[in-house]
């Protein structure tokens, strides 16, 4: 996956990275002031059915995870793992555990 450089940036929505492939995009959220996102969102399959999974932490520690419709969870794990090879460790260690922690 290659990150977008210069991507635009929401007001009151923190910094935003966005990183693409020819089948997927993978968008992080963070506040200004901390080093770990505070959200993430997938999408894969682009190319055909695309599917797209949200996760979210929240304010009491607490995390969600959402997605638009039906997913193979494990897929997409494998997939982020193929994938996600050239992204920092701890941020592919922080999807790759929401993914899995999560029986959506």
């Amino acid at each position: 996956m290659t990150e977008i450089e210069n991507v635009r940036q929401i007001p009151d929505e923190g910094l935003r990275r966005w990183f693409i492939d020819k089948d997927m995009d993978l968008i992080l959220w963070y506040e200004d002031d901390k080093a770990d996102p505070t959200g993430f969102q997938i999408s894969y399959d682009k190319r055909s059915v695309q599917r797209t999974v949200t996760w979210k932490s929240t304010d009491s520690g607490r995390s969600t995870l959402t997605c638009d419709g039906p997913y193979n969870r494990m897929r997409l794990i494998r997939l982020m793992e193929q994938k996600g090879t050239n992204l920092e460790p701890e941020l592919l260690k922080l999807i790759l555990g929401s993914l899995r922690s999560h029986t959506t």
